[in-house]
């Protein structure tokens, strides 16, 4: 169906009524008027006997007829436009009428309001553009109350880490004070000098790295990723890497063992990802005890590095990538770190937008950390 436009509409349909209305009233004044001059002509013809029609004052009595037909036509032609008029004044006014109703709703941001597309004219366009116009409005403040949340969660992330930060710092540093003046104070064993030295040394070097491993936490979250993307291969990324962490491995008495039989290239932040692989051989080294074995496979894209050790259990899986959580076996062991390795993995694989997982390996043999490029 072709679309009639508002101005054509409003023409036409004036211009047809102003047409009705004068068709109208000269018909009324072509209908009575010859009715009315028989009636004068046939009183004339029986009062005069012999008289004719040549004798009737024609022109007089048109004049008289039309003065009696005018105020009929006029009150015909004044209820007809007044109708037309009622029906036309409502056919413009009702959609206008409608769409000020509907901008109220929306002006109350309520969700199911919508203006009404009765025509195809420019007030339906109107209509439509309106309801475009709002449902773009209402999804762009859902998308801020999102955004909003997302910075509150943030906030709080933020406050949270920096709570457990200082209480995680609080411990090591209580630790060395109490040493420290112990032995200013001489007291008992710590007169020691040669044997609590390097063990306030190997404090402060743990303390160094928990504060560096802090920053670099804080610093994913604050900043994101601001490193340029590169073009390189995980192959050789994976060679370089892996390397001093195998003589780590061999010196402890694990066995070391690199499966590459395949290569991809990636355009990635290659920083990023490196210390996220290094958290990750780091992790599995500092796990895997003497005469057992790590296992750093790729291929089809798939980068997986198993280590021989015991197997987490599930309630401890769902808590391992948060800030400064160490399972249980950690507590207990020297190697257990600071609990934030595998929470900065989590941070730059989440940004990177890839595919990770951490799972016991088959058997229950050991931990599995796989990702997927």
């Amino acid at each position: 169906m072709k679309k009639i436009k508002l101005f054509p509409k409003i023409f036409l349909f004036t211009f047809a009524m102003m047409l009705l209305i004068s068709f109208i009233a000269h018909l009324l004044i072509f209908l009575i008027a010859p009715a009315q001059n028989v009636l004068v002509t046939n009183i004339l013809v029986t009062n005069a006997g012999a008289s004719t029609l040549s004798e009737v004052d024609m022109p007089r009595l048109i004049t008289q007829t039309m003065l009696k037909t005018f105020p009929i036509s006029i009150l015909c032609c004044a209820a007809i436009s007044a109708l037309f008029s009622y029906f036309f004044s409502r056919g413009i006014t009702t959609p206008i009428l409608s769409l000020s109703k509907s901008a109220n709703q929306m002006l109350k941001l309520e969700p199911d309001a919508k203006a009404i597309v009765s025509s195809k004219d420019e007030i339906g366009a109107l209509a439509t553009d309106i309801n475009n116009l709002y449902q773009s409005l209402l999804l762009t403040i859902r998308n801020l109350e999102l955004e909003k949340e997302k910075v509150s969660l943030a906030e709080k992330e933020k406050i949270d880490f920096l709570r457990t930060a200082s209480h995680e710092l609080k411990t090591p540093v209580t630790e060395l004070n109490a040493t420290l003046e112990n032995m200013i104070l001489g007291i008992g064993e710590y007169r020691d000098y040669e044997t609590y030295l390097p063990k306030c040394k190997e404090i402060t070097e743990q303390i160094g790295d928990m504060i560096r491993d802090i920053l670099n936490a804080s610093r994913l979250q604050t900043q994101g990723n601001n490193e340029p993307c590169s073009n390189f291969s995980l192959r050789a990324l994976l060679t370089e890497l892996c390397e001093p962490y195998r003589l780590i491995a061999e010196a402890k008495g694990v066995k070391f063992k690199i499966e590459l039989s395949s290569d991809a290239f990636v355009y990635l932040p290659e920083g990023q990802l490196k210390k996220a692989i290094s958290n990750i051989l780091s992790n599995a080294v500092n796990y895997t005890e003497a005469g057992q074995s790590i296992l750093v496979v790729f291929d089809k894209n798939k980068l997986s590095v198993s280590n021989e050790c015991s197997v987490l259990p599930p309630e401890q899986l769902q808590h391992i990538f948060e800030p400064f959580y160490r399972p249980d076996l950690a507590h207990s062991q020297a190697t257990g770190g600071n609990g934030l390795g595998l929470y900065i993995v989590q941070t730059i694989l989440d940004k990177l937008r890839l595919k990770y997982q951490f799972v016991p390996m088959p058997n229950d043999r050991g931990m599995s950390f796989t990702i997927q490029f």
